[in-house]
């Protein structure tokens, strides 16, 4: 499905080609996100991230990059989260060696003005505040920091909002030459294109990074947690929003994948089981679901739901039900074989786009430098039998690994202590 070209200099090719698609995704990703910060730069990553696009020495504005990208008629954007940032282009076909040459430009260099940054904090901060109005994405800021505490994996991948008001142009130019190296970047591209013409374009294109290793490392994350933890957001909101589970696998675990089904049986679908009680039969919430997230060094099993007040503890109590009942029950044959096919039957329905494939391989190519294609995962899934689920089950289903977090009007914690101390 998927070729990777190492160059000399460490920068990762990665070549998806496909049939039947008209179009072309090229994925710039760089090893460094939130992660990798200090507390007195907490937020500059994502900061960074937004400077790419306001000018290089060839394209001198936004206006010009954003202009030449609506001219592609492209859809493009960036991201960082903990460990990486990305940027991406996805256009017709014959725009990929524009694609290729404004990512490349605008990625080895931004002109990081001062006026530019100056003009961009409020932007920051307006974003800050709008995920923290909204409660679907801030609860998963809380459950981090509930698991995490004061160490880069707890803290907001934003920032703070006194920090990005006083860093320095001097900073980001420091953070950039540090991070931005050849050996800390993979280059994606997925969709209908020539292979070998299109990896020697990105040779020369991206050629002249910075040949050097990035200067800031990942810390190791402390987690230390004995009894079952707790933390309530008071925000005056329609619904309580309840994030409740148990920390998980890191990326490279033997048994992520066993997890990842295990979620899927407890919130993955319509036929899952939180879906199932909390929705159907109790009638308690609209959205519900669960996930099992892995980053390189630390994963958790989740599930969520947002509720009426009055409705909290009933929720709670029947997701409770359900993680007590995946450990003292096998999971049936004919409901696992469901969870699977359903698996795989979703992955593929994403990975007709191109867009889906470039974050399929690339995601996993900076989380863990080892890529598995679609087939490769399937195997995996279809391996977990019914005793490796209640073996993980067993092992990530402890009081010792529980979390609650949730935001809304309330303040009483020792009803819900009680509720967590009966697991």
């Amino acid at each position: 499905m998927f070729k990777k070209t190492t160059l000399e200099n460490g920068l990762r090719i990665i070549t998806a080609p496909m049939q039947g698609t008209n179009t072309v995704t090229v994925l710039v990703l760089c090893g460094t996100g939130s992660d990798y910060e200090a507390r007195e730069i907490c937020g500059i990553s994502h900061f960074l991230e937004h400077m790419f696009f306001k000018g290089t020495g060839k394209r001198p504005t936004p206006e010009s990059i954003k202009h030449e990208l609506d001219g592609m008629g492209s859809i493009s954007n960036a991201f960082t989260s903990h460990e990486l940032t990305g940027y991406h282009v996805k256009a017709a076909k014959t725009y990929l060696n524009q694609s290729l040459d404004l990512l490349a430009d605008i990625y080895k260099n931004p002109l990081l003005q001062t006026d530019e940054i100056e003009r961009e904090r409020q932007v920051i901060v307006e974003e800050m505040h709008k995920d923290r109005d909204t409660p679907t994405l801030y609860i998963w800021w809380v459950w981090e920091h509930l698991l995490y505490g004061d160490q880069p994996a707890g803290w907001d991948v934003i920032g703070e909002e006194k920090i990005i008001r006083a860093l320095t142009r001097q900073e980001f130019a420091d953070y950039f030459t540090h991070q931005y190296v050849a050996s800390n970047t993979a280059v994606v591209v997925a969709g209908n294109f020539d292979e070998r013409e299109t990896i020697e374009t990105v040779t020369t294109l991206f050629s002249g990074i910075r040949e050097a290793a990035p200067v800031r490392a990942k810390p190791a994350v402390i987690e230390a947690q004995t009894v079952p933890a707790l933390h309530l957001e008071y925000k005056e909101t329609d619904q309580t929003h309840i994030a409740l589970g148990f920390r998980g696998f890191a990326a490279d675990h033997p048994r992520r994948y066993t997890a990842e089904v295990l979620a899927a049986i407890l919130g993955g679908s319509w036929s899952a089981r939180m879906w199932d009680r909390i929705r159907e039969k109790l009638g308690l919430a609209y959205t519900v679901f669960s996930a099992h997230e892995s980053y390189s060094n630390r994963g958790f099993l989740m599930t969520y739901a947002g509720v009426d007040h009055k409705n909290i503890e009933a929720t709670i109590r029947a997701a409770m039900e359900e993680y007590r009942r995946v450990v003292a029950e096998s999971v049936p044959a004919a409901e696992l074989k469901r969870v699977k096919d359903y698996i795989r039957g979703t992955t593929l329905i994403g990975l007709e786009q191109s867009n889906a494939v470039a974050s399929f391989i690339g995601a996993e190519e900076m989380t863990t430098g080892t890529p598995m294609t679609p087939d490769e995962i399937f195997a995996k899934i279809e391996s977990v039998t019914a005793q490796d689920l209640r073996a993980v089950a067993t092992e990530l289903i402890r009081p010792e690994r529980l979390n609650l977090a949730m935001i809304g009007p309330v303040k009483d914690k020792e009803p819900l202590e009680k509720l967590l101390a009966s697991l």
